[in-house]
């Protein structure tokens, strides 16, 4: 089949280039010549972004392309209201929400998931853990359901117990018409403060979600896992945690430093980077992070994440996920299910894990229990010692409350 994410299609574009170019050259009218050359070029933009999508796997199908893009939805995606009730215990509810905005004055639709136990009666009193979900650029809330089924894979962890039941948000993390905001506040944008304050009060005004901003989360992928660096780092209060999957660490280096008009000062205060190496032991609670990078680009990709992680491991051991250099096409979706699971080991409290007890390891990494440090006030569970390929690395949940002495660490256990 000849789908946008076919080798076979972006040959086709190539060779049409190719010969569109031969053409304005042989043609001797010059009106001729200019509309050869105009197409060649056009042809061989298309080719390009055909050869991107082919690599990365945005779409694999035209249907996903022309409901991204226009906003549409597919299959059975509907208006999902919070008093849904589940048909099936299996199966949580996926659909479109209007997700105004107060203070940025931002009116956009989103994506929410209801996990299978948010209409069930017994649980008609617990307050979900929430997760924001931010896409790439290209891209909208959609490419969460239709490239990456995020619906069909939470139901799968939360019934092999690999998960506790969550509220997935999806809002769209630019404006109408794709401009490439992604997600930072300018003289002239509000996309910070829309994503921040904006949709959690959306969410609390009409689903049953917690208010614990410690019960809040982050992940996105390429822009998306940009955002999730930069509005954890810059509103460490708000969130518990943050995974960020083949993301970019310096607003320059993305559409965000277009968008910040680049402005060095905002670039700066804007760069996860930069604001990671700029935390100390004193600089309060931070989120707990988990960061994943494929080496198939280790200049773009691998090395700009290894500097951040190394940056962060100053106060808190950082999990790091490393991609195949195989996982050419949708890098990013090997790693989804593992930043669920351990989001949902960072935000859920004592009371979530004793009412949803989830399998003591990840997908891909065996879970080592330790006796964990008593923390001085807010904890919400027990560091494991995660073992794989990479070496140990502690997971903690509330890792910036865990203290030895007079310091916060992130990541100390004691065996």
């Amino acid at each position: 089949m000849l789908g946008p994410d076919s080798r076979l299609l972006t040959a086709l574009l190539v060779s049409a280039s190719a010969a569109l170019l031969v053409a304005a050259i042989r043609f001797r009218l010059l009106p001729v010549k200019a509309l050869c050359g105009a197409l060649s070029i056009a042809v061989a933009m298309t080719g390009g972004i055909a050869a991107v999508n082919y690599y990365y796997g945005y779409y694999t199908t035209w249907g996903q392309l022309w409901a991204d893009f226009h906003g549409g939805s597919t299959g059975n995606l509907g208006v999902i209201a919070a008093s849904t009730t589940s048909s099936q215990l299996e199966s949580g509810r996926i659909g479109w929400v209007n997700l105004p905005g107060k203070l940025s004055r931002y009116n956009r639709r989103g994506l929410v998931y209801l996990p299978p136990q948010y209409g069930e009666a017994r649980y008609a009193h617990v307050r979900f853990p929430v997760v924001e979900l931010f896409h790439g650029t290209p891209g909208s809330p959609l490419s969460w359901n239709t490239v990456l089924k995020i619906s069909q894979l939470a139901d799968s962890l939360i019934s092999k117990h690999l998960m506790g039941p969550m509220v997935l948000a999806m809002p769209a993390i630019n404006g109408v018409g794709h401009d490439y905001q992604d997600c930072v506040n300018s003289p002239s944008l509000k996309d910070e403060t829309y994503l921040t304050v904006d949709v959690r009060s959306d969410l609390f005004a009409h689903y049953r979600v917690s208010r614990d901003p410690y019960q809040w989360g982050l992940t996105g992928y390429s822009s998306g896992g940009f955002c999730t660096a930069n509005l954890a780092l810059r509103h460490p209060s708000s969130f518990g945690a943050a995974a960020v999957i083949e993301g970019y660490y310096r607003a320059a280096d993305g559409p965000a430093g277009s968008a910040l008009k680049r402005s060095q000062p905002l670039e700066a205060a804007n760069s996860p980077l930069y604001l990671a190496e700029r935390l100390t032991a004193n600089s309060g609670p931070v989120p707990a992070f988990w960061v994943a990078a494929g080496t198939h680009f280790k200049s773009s990709d691998y090395q700009p994440a290894s500097m951040f992680v190394a940056a962060l491991d100053r106060i808190q051991q950082v999990p790091f996920y490393r991609l195949n250099a195989a996982d050419t096409a949708n890098a990013w979706a090997a790693a989804v299910p593992e930043a669920l699971t351990w989001l949902w080991q960072q935000l859920a409290p004592p009371d979530l894990r004793v009412l949803f007890p989830v399998r003591g390891h990840s997908l891909g990494a065996i879970a080592l229990p330790v006796q964990p440090i008593k923390p001085d006030h807010h904890h919400y569970g027990p560091c494991v010692l995660v073992k794989s390929s990479a070496g140990p690395a502690p997971a903690c949940g509330k890792p910036p409350y865990w203290k030895v002495g007079k310091t916060a660490h992130h990541t100390t256990v004691r065996a």
